[in-house]
């Protein structure tokens, strides 16, 4: 489907990004005053967090290119069945804060962790495990974001009509800046405006699309005429089968407390009214966005039949159906989500590789001190960013495919090791590590050598890992 640039979308789209840039440096540089370290202050925000704040920064973190692009791409092609398969994720803010929070933030302070690996460090008395759980952080949370990479520059590519590679490279800059100088105060800042932009955006163009496609009646009679699978659970195609609906649940529902960037913002929150907040109003607006995004897809396909390129379903119809200056906003929300899903990464990538790996070193400690270190920290950020950029340049086919294979990759190191470290006090160290490598391999064998479609891969192995976990645990404590 080809449309014409139209410029004025563009120089209202730069506006608003150049604001949303700005405006957390501008405040960054006034507000001087902070209680903890540069570490503190930049990777955990001073843990004191507003609910709203809180509330909408976990929607707008977990929302990436998946939720805007590849998730709407999925449910223009599969139909009701993703949407159903979907909305499983309105919980997730709500079980995260649960499980996680009060636990996780109070253990961590006790030991003042910056990072997840420190806090399994700790709980473990092990490096095997810090070592273990920094080297997948950084591995599937830069696949991860490879992906949002991808959606960045195709949704550039889609309304700027330049080519993907240059897409990429005005990615990366625009992501230096929003995220490499800024630290968590920043980006929190940042995360909060681009959230509103996804809430407001989702409605106003679902709203749009129904219109445009005549009503809801006349847009279901066009998807019966394509293919009458697309208003059924299990997909156009019959591939929502309820085993792998329910398993994919797992993926994005209870898995996703192992995910390491949602993990890290239950423990940011100022007090117990603010965890309630965050709480209550992050299920209302996930649910606002899950829904209405995925909602948005498959309306898409009674109104815009003739799509191809399914990452790019939301920016076309977008470009279809709005006025220029509403385009330019509701554009601005699949890079929004791009952006604060990156925030997050990122600092975590950062804080494993900086905090956790180079910092460990004697040499690094006693070199780089005082000043010296926000530097070396700015300057670690750039090259990784520089890395992920060349490793972004050939897309996937899908972007929801890398989302989700880093997704259960996280889960897989993850899930059993932070959930048992804090819930189980007969967990200990050679069970974490069984776990970890147990989890990992199985994964990764199971999603791409000895393929299994029928349920999603994670969900075997977590309970390889779990049963490793716990069977080695008690063992060994037998034997103590």
């Amino acid at each position: 489907m080809k449309y014409d640039v139209d410029y004025k979308i563009i120089m209202l789209f730069g506006v608003i990004f150049f604001s949303i840039i700005l405006l957390p440096l501008v405040l960054n540089r006034a507000a001087k005053n902070h209680h903890g370290g540069f570490f503190e202050k930049y990777y955990l925000a001073d843990r004191s967090v507003s609910g709203i704040v809180l509330a909408i920064t976990l929607m707008s973190t977990y929302g990436s290119a998946s939720t805007f692009l590849g998730g709407p791409g999925v449910a223009y092609k599969l139909g009701y069945g993703w949407v159903l398969l979907a909305v499983i994720q309105v919980v997730t803010g709500y079980f995260v804060l649960l499980v996680l929070a009060k636990k996780f933030k109070a253990a961590a302070q006790k030991i003042n962790a910056i990072t997840i690996s420190e806090y399994l460090k700790n709980r473990y008395k092990s490096k095997v495990v810090a070592y273990l759980s920094t080297l997948a952080m950084i591995v599937f949370l830069i696949a991860a974001m490879s992906a949002q990479w991808v959606g960045g520059a195709k949704l550039l590519a889609a309304f700027m009509g330049i080519n993907y590679k240059t897409g990429i490279v005005i990615i990366s800059i625009i992501i230096i800046f929003c995220v490499v100088f800024g630290g968590l105060k920043n980006i929190l800042i940042t995360d909060m405006i681009q959230g509103l932009i996804m809430i407001f955006s989702t409605i106003i163009l679902l709203y749009s699309v129904i219109s445009y496609g005549g009503g809801i009646e006349n847009i279901t009679n066009n998807l019966l005429n394509i293919n009458e699978k697309i208003l059924t659970p299990f997909g156009a195609n019959g591939s929502l089968t309820p085993s792998y609906v329910s398993s994919f649940w797992v993926l994005v529902g209870v898995g996703v407390i192992g995910i390491p960037q949602i993990a890290i913002n239950s423990m940011l929150y100022k007090n117990k009214r603010s965890l309630k907040q965050s709480i209550i109003i992050g299920s209302i607006v996930i649910f606002i966005v899950m829904f209405g995004v995925h909602l948005i897809g498959v309306m898409a396909r009674g109104v815009f039949p003739d799509i191809k390129d399914y990452d790019s379903v939301i920016p076309i119809i977008t470009l279809k159906v709005l006025p220029w200056y509403l385009a330019a906003l509701v554009l601005a929300a699949p890079m929004a989500a791009i952006i604060t899903t990156v925030n997050a990464q990122f600092l975590l990538i950062s804080s494993a590789l900086i905090k956790d790996v180079l910092f460990s070193t004697k040499v690094i400690k006693e070199k780089i001190v005082g000043r010296k270190i926000p530097i070396f920290v700015y300057s670690i950020n750039i090259l990784v960013i520089i890395l992920i950029m060349f490793i972004s340049m050939r897309p996937p086919s899908l972007i929801v495919n890398v989302n989700l294979f880093a997704f259960g990759g996280l889960e897989s190191t993850f899930l059993w090791p932070i959930l048992l470290g804090l819930y189980w006090k007969g967990a200990e160290k050679y069970g974490a590590i069984s776990s970890i490598l147990v989890g990992l391999t199985s994964y990764i064998v199971f999603k791409n050598i000895y393929v299994i479609k029928v349920i999603e891969p994670v969900v075997i192995s977590l309970m390889l890992s779990l049963i490793v976990f716990v069977f080695v645990s008690s063992i060994k404590r037998k034997k103590i």
